[in-house]
């Protein structure tokens, strides 16, 4: 695995305004420009809310850090962490944040630093771990989220308090080799699939806040729908690991 050389982050954006601009400016400030390799605004469209703050921001930025707009071309969650993959060039890690300031972008120095200590692994912030602070989170969101967990880390038998999140330091090298072709399950798979298959996998505690702009990605149908998607895709990878553990060994035998 390669040594970290610098990170491509990718900010979400849809319907943020201010939030877009903040999250932005407190990365450009708090993080070192040479572990940066540049910012990429991922529009959900091209006349979302957020389309003209991202203009505004590449027009007045003056940082060496380069930024730049993308828009996603398929709609839904999962399809834009497929796309978000093929944005990534000459960095060695890829970073997702919402533009929401929901999870705490003044986490991501100690991300980046964890990184470069830990190369080879994911290393994600976690709103459930020890020192993590959680702000109005709510109870139907929180054991939705905790019941989701411990059922995927049970089937898969792995490890982890956030594996519904994406926001991760990824190496690029590992995020190829998963090989994720489907569009609309690669959200799902992002995080289980190298853990199930022994990825080094890392959290470290981050806080979390309520959105304070900007409509919210999920109602109570869809949060309850993404959580039994994430169950089924477990029991997939779990199936597909047996089928290629079990070809494994038919291989080695025919060898003998």
């Amino acid at each position: 695995m390669e040594a970290f050389k610098n990170l491509t982050i990718v900010v979400l954006a849809s319907t943020e305004l201010e939030t877009l601009k903040q999250t932005v400016q407190i990365l450009l400030e708090i993080c070192a420009s040479e572990d940066i390799a540049e910012i990429v605004i991922f529009l959900i469209s091209d006349d979302c809310p957020s389309a003209a703050v991202a203009a505004e921001i590449i027009e007045n930025h003056r940082s060496p850090v380069p930024i730049r707009c993308a828009v996603q071309q398929e709609p839904g969650l999962s399809p834009a962490v497929y796309e978000i993959q093929r944005l990534v060039e000459n960095s060695s890690h890829l970073l997702i944040i919402a533009s929401d300031l929901e999870m705490d972008p003044y986490t991501v120095p100690a991300m980046i630093q964890t990184a470069k200590e830990h190369p080879d692994a994911i290393v994600c912030a976690s709103k459930f771990q020890k020192g993590a602070v959680r702000k109005n989170y709510g109870g139907f969101h929180y054991l939705c989220n905790r019941a989701v967990n411990f059922a995927v880390e049970r089937i898969l038998h792995i490890k982890g308090t956030e594996l519904i999140s994406t926001f991760q330091i990824y190496p690029v090298s590992l995020c190829e080799k998963m090989n994720f072709t489907n569009p609309y399950r690669a959200f799902y798979e992002y995080t289980i699939r190298p853990l199930a298959m022994g990825a080094n996998y890392i959290e470290i505690p981050t806080n979390y806040k309520p959105r304070s702009e900007g409509d919210s990605n999920f109602n109570p149908r869809k949060y309850i729908d993404l959580g039994v998607t994430f169950i089924r895709t477990a029991l997939s990878e779990r199936k597909r690991l047996k089928a290629e553990t079990k070809a494994q060994k038919n291989r080695e035998t025919e060898k003998r």
